[in-house]
C-alpha cells in the first residue's frame, strides 16, 4: 500500500464575510459620491452666486444714487425764488417758515432751511419743534462753504441738533448781479434708506470714502470702519462734525481675495459697486454658507434613499454576526477566565514560595541571634560586674569611674536585648516616645566613627517634633544602621558627606538620611531588606542591618524606602506616624 498525503484544503472566503466586504464597498463609494457631489454643487452654486451679485449689487446702488438725486432740484428751484432772496435781503424771514414746512412735507424731506451768509438758520421747515434749526450756525459744515463759494454742496452727517443721519444738498441763493446772499439746504434722511435695505436675505453695506458705513442692511454695523482711519481724516472729521456725537469703531473686516471677505469671522461672497453722485462704495456679501446649505440640501435629498438601504443591509448583516459574535464572545470569555485563574495560581504560588524562603531565613535570623547573645551574654555581663566592683572599691558612684565604658558596655547590653527580642516569637509593649531625644542619642553613638572616617556628619533636628509608638532603643538602633551604612559608603567619596534630616510633615515624622557615596546600583529597598544580603565585603557584615531595621520601622507602623540620588548617592526615608502626647 503506497501512503498519500492529504490534499490541502482551499481557502474560501465565507460567503459571509464577502457581502460584508460588498455592504462596505458600497458605503465608501456612497460617501465619495456623496462627497465629490457636495463640492461639486457647493462650487457651483458659489460661482452663480458671484456671477449674479454684481448686478444686484448695481441695482442696490443705483437705488440709493436716485434716494440721493431725487430731491436735488429743491434747493435750486428755492435758491432762485424771489421770496428766499427777498427774506435775506431784508431780515424778514418769518413768513418763509411756513413756506419751507409745506415744501418740506409735500417733497418727502427731512428739513428745508434757509441760511445767511454768517451760517445761521433764519428759516427753516421745524421751525415749531422744540429741535428747530433756526438760530443755530452751520459754517462748519461743507455743503454750506462749497455753497456760499458759488458751487452746490453736498454731504453726509449726523445732524448736530438732532442727531439724525441724513445727506445735505446745497444752492447759493443770488440775486440778478451774481451775488451771493445765503444758502438753500434741503436734508434727506438716511434712516429711511438703511430701513429699505433690509429684508432681502443680504448684508448690504454703504461706507464713505473713508471707509466709514454710512448705512447698512444690519443697524449693528452703521458707524463702523472697514479700514483704520488715519490722524488727518479723524482730525478732519471732528472739525467738520460729521457724525456728530456718534461713536465710530473698528468692523472684524477682512479681504479674501476680489470675490471673498470675511466679516465677524462670517465667510462671504462679496460684490462691489460705486455710486455715481458720491465716491462711496456699495458692498454686497452673501454668506458662503447658505451655497453650501443649498448644495448639502441637494446631494442629501439624493443621496437618502441609497442610505436607507444602506442601512437596512447593514442592519441585516449585523443580526448575522451578532449571533456568530456571542459565540464568539462566550469562547474568549471562557479562555481568559482560565488564563486570569492560572496567572492568580502561579502568582499565589510565587508569593508562597517566596515567603516560606524568607521564614526560613528569619527562623536562622533567630537562631543566630538566640546564639549571639547566648555566646555574648555571660562576658558582658561579666564586664558590669568587674566594673561594678572597681567603683565599690574605690568608692565611686555608678558609672562616674568610666563613663565612657560603662556606656559602651550598657550599649553592648542593649544591642543583645534587641536580639534577643528578635529571636522571640511575642513582642513586649511599645511606648510612646520623642523622636529628637532618641535621633540625638543615636547620632552621639557615630560621630566618633564619622570624624574617624573622616566623613563630614551634618545633622538637621526639628525641636519640634512629635512623639511615635515604639520602643526607642530599637529605633535608637535603626538610625545608628542607617548613619554607619551612609558612612561606609562614603569612605571613597570626595566630599564624604552624610546627611541626617528630620522634620514633621502633617501627621508624618519624616527621617531622611542621604549620602553621597556610591549609591544604590540596581538594587531596590526589597532586596536590601533580604536577610543575609549585604554588598560589603566577606567579613564586614552579615546582611542583616536593613532586614532588621525594616522589621522594626514595620512594627512601628511606618515605612522604609530606599532611592538613588541624582548626583551620585543613596537616600534612605522612614516614614512613622506621629501621635500627639506621649504615656505616663
Amino acid at each position: 500500500m503506497t501512503d498519500t498525503l492529504p490534499r490541502p484544503k482551499s481557502i474560501v472566503m465565507d460567503p459571509s464575510h464577502r457581502r460584508g466586504a460588498y455592504i462596505l464597498a458600497a458605503i465608501v463609494g456612497l460617501s465619495v459620491f456623496a462627497v465629490a457631489s457636495y463640492l461639486v454643487l457647493a462650487a457651483f452654486f458659489l460661482r452663480s452666486e458671484a456671477a449674479q451679485t454684481p448686478e444686484r449689487a448695481q441695482f442696490f446702488a443705483s437705488s440709493i444714487d436716485d434716494a440721493l438725486t431725487r430731491l436735488e432740484h429743491l434747493p435750486y428751484v428755492l435758491s432762485i425764488d424771489e421770496t428766499t432772496l427777498a427774506s435775506l435781503v431784508t431780515g424778514n424771514s418769518a413768513e418763509l417758515n411756513p413756506i419751507l414746512a409745506d415744501i418740506a412735507q409735500r417733497a418727502g424731506a427731512e428739513f428745508v432751511y434757509v441760511l445767511d451768509l454768517q451760517g445761521k438758520t433764519v428759516a427753516s421747515s421745524n421751525y415749531r419743534d422744540a429741535d428747530s434749526l433756526v438760530g443755530n450756525y452751520y459754517t462748519f459744515r461743507p455743503y454750506f462753504t462749497d455753497a456760499v463759494s458759488g458751487a452746490s454742496g453736498r454731504f453726509y452727517a449726523v445732524g448736530v441738533t438732532t442727531g439724525r443721519p441724513g445727506y445735505f444738498i446745497a444752492e447759493p441763493v443770488k440775486d440778478a448781479e451774481g451775488t451771493i446772499h445765503g444758502v438753500v439746504t434741503v436734508k434727506i434722511g438716511f434712516e429711511d434708506l438703511s430701513r429699505a435695505l433690509t429684508g432681502n436675505g443680504e448684508l448690504v453695506l454703504v461706507a464713505d470714502e473713508q471707509g466709514v458705513v454710512l448705512a447698512s442692511s444690519d443697524p449693528s454695523l452703521i458707524y463702523g470702519y472697514l479700514s483704520p482711519l488715519s490722524d488727518a481724516e479723524r482730525r478732519t472729521l471732528e472739525e467738520q462734525q460729521q457724525f456728530g456725537s456718534k461713536t465710530l469703531f473698528p468692523l472684524d473686516w477682512e479681504p479674501e481675495g476680489d470675490r471673498r471677505a470675511r466679516l465677524d469671522g462670517t465667510a462671504y461672497v462679496w460684490t462691489k459697486a460705486y455710486l455715481e453722485q458720491e465716491e462711496w462704495s456699495l458692498h454686497l456679501l452673501s454668506e458662503v454658507s447658505e451655497s453650501r446649505r443649498q448644495a448639502l440640501l441637494y446631494v442629501a435629498g439624493g443621496v437618502m434613499s441609497l442610505l436607507v438601504l444602506t442601512v437596512a443591509a447593514a442592519i441585516y448583516r449585523a443580526a448575522q454576526l451578532r449571533h456568530a459574535l456571542t459565540i464568539s464572545n462566550a469562547d474568549r470569555q471562557r479562555l481568559t477566565r482560565e488564563i486570569e485563574e492560572r496567572r492568580i495560581a502561579e502568582k499565589k504560588l510565587e508569593s508562597a514560595r517566596s515567603e516560606l524562603a524568607r521564614k526560613d531565613q528569619l527562623a536562622a535570623l533567630g537562631q543566630l541571634s538566640a546564639s549571639i547573645t547566648h555566646e555574648l551574654g555571660q562576658p558582658i555581663s561579666a564586664m558590669k560586674n568587674y566594673l561594678a566592683a572597681e567603683e565599690i572599691a574605690t568608692g565611686a558612684q555608678p558609672n562616674g569611674l568610666w563613663p565612657q565604658l560603662s556606656g559602651l558596655v550598657d550599649r553592648m547590653q542593649r544591642i543583645l536585648d534587641q536580639l534577643r527580642l528578635f529571636g522571640r516569637t511575642t513582642a513586649s509593649a511599645d511606648t510612646t516616645f520623642p523622636v529628637h531625644a532618641t535621633v540625638d542619642a543615636a547620632v552621639q553613638l557615630v560621630r566618633h566613627t564619622a570624624v574617624d572616617a573622616g566623613v563630614d556628619l551634618r545633622v538637621h533636628v526639628d525641636r519640634d517634633l512629635g512623639h511615635v509608638r515604639g520602643r526607642p532603643e530599637r529605633f535608637e538602633q535603626v538610625i545608628v544602621n542607617l548613619l554607619r551604612n551612609a558612612i561606609e559608603s562614603t569612605l571613597d567619596a570626595d566630599p564624604g558627606v552624610v546627611t541626617l534630616q528630620v522634620s514633621q510633615r502633617d501627621d508624618q515624622v519624616i527621617v531622611t538620611v542621604s549620602d553621597t557615596g556610591h549609591g544604590l546600583g540596581d538594587l531596590q529597598i526589597t532586596d536590601l531588606r533580604e536577610p543575609f544580603f549585604s554588598t560589603k565585603p566577606s567579613g564586614q557584615g552579615m546582611g542583616l542591618g536593613l532586614a532588621i531595621s525594616g522589621q522594626i520601622i514595620d512594627e512601628m507602623g511606618g515605612l522604609l524606602h530606599a532611592e538613588n540620588i541624582a548626583g551620585g548617592g543613596a537616600r534612605f526615608v522612614i516614614s512613622l506616624p506621629a501621635i500627639e502626647g506621649q504615656d505616663v
